[in-house]
Formats: structure tokens, sequence, C-alpha cells
């Protein structure tokens, strides 16, 4: 064969097959297999690629003009995938052709089937004699009719065909009402995803990947992207949907995603996550487990959720976390009918329980309505063993076995200690007097007289002892009593007029060594005075209630709140709260820290 005597390059977006059927027709081949025939090459795509350099010989043509339409980085790949090709029909663009006549690569894949350019849809079937568009007919501008195909009018093409035509052609033009689920790059793709998520869009059919033939036509592929096109209708609730029911339809008796989901979520994952592609799709997908999959999540960490996502299922070890339990107590209490979850698999070494996060919730409610001794001490600003007194005078609902109930977060119910309050509260008639006690300060320190503190305190509840003050903020402390009214109740007990640092430690459980810090810095004031001929720190009523509120202990606090210390003062300093009274040890360990009240709101927050 000697070269061609019409010459010309291809056009940049022209499929290789559509520029070798031009230079057959302008050179008098019947067809382009015709011509490729004559070089001795067989007219194949396949062997097209492999023989370029014979075939730009044989043709005469420049090497770099098929360079340009089968570029070495894209064989094999997008517009040029062979599964997609499209082989018994010529699609085509009216508007495209009757703006140059030659065949655009993208028509040759069968998942296009609309122009972006012109917002229309394909044509492959002749409107004058209804015959199929022959890929193999003489003229790329007529049918085999003879009719003119540059003046055909077509049809708008929907939104979604438009948005998959352009991005498998590489066209990031933006479509209104499709969202983007991956990044340009992805959209190469594209075409396999869709496909794969269409053959397998019935959650119930079984469908075997390797028998799933490609549209073969523009009805074919259209029927195809319909079955796909709701999964992004309403992005992306209605892809969560379509998730949810495939989760429904797969086999209850499986706990893993590719049990339950089976070559959907592997091929799902093959084309997204792993592939390092469509990163809003996976997103959507991990989305929807975490909602609605009640199967076992360890080793998944491939999902990737959208930030605020919680899973819906929580695992018993979870759930106890979040709850504040142990896991024995709560398992023990799933399967006694207490709270409410299922057994999702009973295995060899194993039993998966999850529970609802709803039911989550609930319990963790209903045990914050339940509150430590401690939390109650750091509620109503006193010494714990004021605590113990008031529910020995039964002024507070409590439960002596709470531990024994899950609901129960401690053994004093919290809305008796804010009706308490209240109620001391109300009973408050200013008036003055020559000397006066907080509630704080009416404990037995030196005496074993609970009864009389229990009288006491029944006493103030009944109105017969009644508060001359209020401090606000301060809880029950706040409260004062005319000293008068208390001695007939209690004479001499509690009426001290302060504690010694030992006496202190021993009332409140701060450390010794931390008390004297703050002494010595001045943040606790103390007097000079000698007991029993030896020297001691004296803290009066009056400087312990000063501090008190000014300053909280962090280990009190962290009591109260069911942390350590160390893990509470992380989180101060995370929150850029500054702590006072820090003594550092040899060691170079801190302890007795000390948050001021102004501080507790930020904190808290």
């Amino acid at each position: 064969m000697t070269a061609l005597i019409a010459l010309f390059p291809p056009v940049e977006d022209e499929s290789p097959i559509g520029y070798l059927r031009r230079l057959a027709q302008h050179n008098a081949y019947t067809d382009w297999k015709s011509l490729v025939r004559a070089t001795g090459l067989n007219p194949s795509l396949n062997a097209l690629w492999k023989n370029k350099v014979e075939l730009t010989r044989w043709l005469g043509i420049e090497p770099q003009w098929l360079e340009l339409i089968m570029p070495p980085a894209r064989e094999g790949r997008g517009l040029h995938e062979p599964f997609f090709m499209r082989s018994s029909t010529d699609a085509l663009c009216p508007a495209c052709l009757a703006d140059h006549p030659h065949i655009r690569l993208a028509w040759s894949h069968s998942m296009v089937s609309a122009c972006p350019a012109h917002g229309t849809q394909l044509i492959d079937t002749c409107p004058s004699c209804n015959h199929t568009l022959s890929p193999t007919r003489y003229d790329i501008g007529r049918c085999d009719c003879g009719y003119e195909l540059q003046g055909i009018e077509a049809l708008p093409a929907t939104p979604f065909e438009l948005w998959v035509s352009a991005r498998i052609s590489g066209d990031m033009r933006p479509v209104d009402g499709v969202p983007e689920i991956g990044a340009p790059k992805d959209y190469q793709a594209l075409g396999k995803l869709l496909f794969s998520l269409a053959i397998r869009s019935d959650p119930h059919a079984k469908v075997k990947p390797g028998k799933a033939a490609r549209p073969h036509n523009l009805a074919e592929t259209r029927e195809l992207l319909e079955s796909v096109a709701p999964l992004f209708a309403q992005w992306p609730s209605a892809f969560e949907a379509h998730v949810r029911d495939r989760l429904a339809a797969g086999n209850p008796n499986e706990f893993s995603l590719t049990g339950r989901l089976g070559a959907w979520f592997t091929s799902l994952h093959g084309a997204s996550r792993k592939a390092g592609a469509f990163a809003p799709l996976w997103t959507a997908f991990s989305d929807a487990m975490l909602e609605h999959f009640d199967g076992n999540l360890r080793g998944h960490q491939v999902l990737t959720p959208s930030p605020d996502r919680e899973r819906r299922f929580v695992p018993l070890a979870e759930a106890a976390r979040l709850i504040g339990v142990s896991a024995p107590k709560l398992s023990a209490a799933l399967h006694d009918g207490r709270v409410a979850g299922h057994i999702s698999k009973q295995g060899t070494a194993y039993t998966l329980a999850l529970m609802h996060r709803s039911e989550v919730e609930r319990i963790r409610a209903e045990r914050s309505c339940w509150i430590s001794a401690n939390t109650a001490s750091a509620f109503f600003g006193v010494p714990p063993s004021v605590i113990t007194h008031l529910m020995q005078a039964q002024l507070l609902v409590s439960d002596d076995e709470w531990a024994k109930d899950i609901l129960k977060g401690g053994p004093i119910e919290k809305a008796s200690a804010e009706s308490l309050l209240g109620h001391l509260k109300s009973l408050v008639v200013p008036r003055e007097v020559t000397e006066t006690l907080r509630f704080g300060q009416l404990i037995g320190r030196r005496t074993t007289d609970s009864k009389g503190i229990c009288r006491l305190y029944q006493a103030i509840h009944s109105g017969e002892v009644r508060a001359t003050g209020h401090t606000p903020g301060c809880g029950l402390d706040g409260l004062t009593y005319a000293t008068e009214e208390i001695r007939r109740y209690l004479g001499s007990v509690g009426l001290t007029d302060g504690m010694t640092l030992t006496q202190l430690e021993k009332a409140t459980g701060w450390k010794y060594e931390a008390l004297s810090h703050w002494a010595q810095s001045g943040l606790l004031k103390t007097i000079d005075v000698l007991l029993q001929g030896r020297s001691a720190r004296l803290v009066t009523n009056t400087a312990l209630a000063d501090f008190r509120r000014t300053w909280v202990p962090v280990s009190d606090l962290a009591q109260a709140m069911g942390t350590k210390s160390s893990a509470l003062t992380v989180k101060i300093a995370q929150r850029g709260i500054s702590i006072h009274g820090q003594l550092t040890l040899p060691s170079g360990a801190k302890r007795g820290g000390l948050l001021k009240l102004a501080d507790l709101g930020a904190l808290i927050q």
C-alpha cells in the first residue's frame, strides 16, 4: 500500500475510529476497516493501539496525529475503555455535526447519551427511515437512506443525562440539581461506577457481573441511567435510603458489611474508598452505615462519616462508657430486660450486643436524676458530712441500694435536693441578730449526737428555725441562722471558732500539704495560735467561708464530676482556664490546684 492522497490531522476530541472513517471516505475506501486491512493490520481497536507506529507509516500520516487522539496514558481508561465502547450503533449530536463533521470520542462511550454543549440528547436512529444509524455507513453526515443528519432537531436531555455525559467526557460545567460526588480525576471511572450501581439497583436481585451486558443503544443507556438517577435526586438522603433498603434486604444473620451487602458493597468500596475516588459518595455511604447498620463495624475503619454523625446502634462497651457504668453491669441489665437492646450475634467467643442511641440517652437522662453525695455537697456548697446528716434526717430522697439500679447515678434524688434548697430559701426571715452561723457550720465534728443534728435539720425544714439571710449563689451555705436559736438544739456542738489545718484536712479531705501551701500563698487565711503548747495555724469559720466563696479545689470538682483530678486538670488547661495554688512536689508532680468559682461556668459549658 502507498501513502494516502488526502491527508489531514484529526480533531482533538475525535474518536480514533471516527478519524479513520473520515480518512477512508476522503480516499475512496468503502469503510475504515478496508483502509486498515490495506495496511496489512488487523482492523480492531486493540490492534490499532498496539500498532500505531506501523499504522502511521503505512498511511503516511504524522505520528503526533495519532498521539493526539490515542494518547498512551489514556489507553484502556476513561473514554477509551474497551468495555464501554459502543459498536453496534452510531450515536451522534446533529448540532455538533453541523459545527464540524467528525465523530466525537465521547459519543462512542455506551454510558454517554447527551451533548453537554447543546443540552440535547444524542440520536442513534434516523427519523426518516427509522433504522439504527450504522457505524459502518459511508458518509458520517448522512444516513444510509440519504437523509441529512445535521438538520435533525434533538430533544432536550435530562439534567442527570447531561451531568453523566459531561463528567465522563471530562467536562466539569455545573449541572443544576445534580450533586458532585468526586474530584475531576475521579470521573474517569464514573461509567464503571454507575454501571455497577445500575445492574444492582434492585436490592433483591441476584446479579452476576460477568453476564451483565453494557447498553447497546441509546434507549438501553437511558433506561440504565434512569435506574440510578433517583439515588442522586435528593442528595444524600435518597442514596442513604437506598443503602437502608439494601441492608433490610440482606441476610439478617450476617453481621459484617460484606456479609449483609455482598457484591454491591465490594463493588462500591473498590470504586470509591479503595481507589481513593468519589469521597462524597463514600461519606454518604458511611453516614448510612452509622444510621442503619445494626451489625458489627469492628475492623471497618475505612468508613469516613460526616464529622457530626454518630452511630445509631451503639456496641455495648461503647454504650457503657457513654452511660458511665461498667460493661458487665450494663450487660446484666440488658439480659434482665431492665434496659432495651438486642443481641445481634452469639459467636463462639463473644456476644455482640447493640443498643439504640436513643435508649442510651434515655438511661443517661434517668441516671442524671440521681446524684452522688459529692455532687450534692458541691451543689449545696457544704461539707459531705452535712449531706449524710440531711439523708439521715430524711430531708433528701435517697436510696441506699441505688448501685443495684442501673437507672440511678447516685443515692440522692436530684429533684429533692433542688426542692430542699428552694424550700429553705423560701423560709428566710431577714432580721438583725448578734451572731450567726452558716448552714455549712451546723455540723457535729466533736460530738456523736447525730440525732441532735437531725432534730436541728428537721426544725429548720419545718420552719421552727428560720434563716436570717441568704447569699445568692452559695447554696445551703449561703443561709445564715441565729446562733442563739441553734444552741437550743445543739448546745455547743459545731460552734467552734475554727479548725486547725489538721482538723480541716480530716473535715474536708483536702491534703495537709495543699492546705499548708494555700496558707503560705495567702489564698487561705490562717491565724497562728498555741494549742496544747504547740504552734498551730487556725482557719476561722469566716476565713473558710471566704475561701469557699472564691475557690473550688480541683479534687472536689473532679469527685463531683466522676473523674480524676489529673484528667480534669488537663481539661481545664485545654479550656484556657487558670489553675491557682498548685504545690510542686520534689518529683515534679503538681498537687492541690484551685479553680476560681467565677471560672466554673466556662468549664461546664
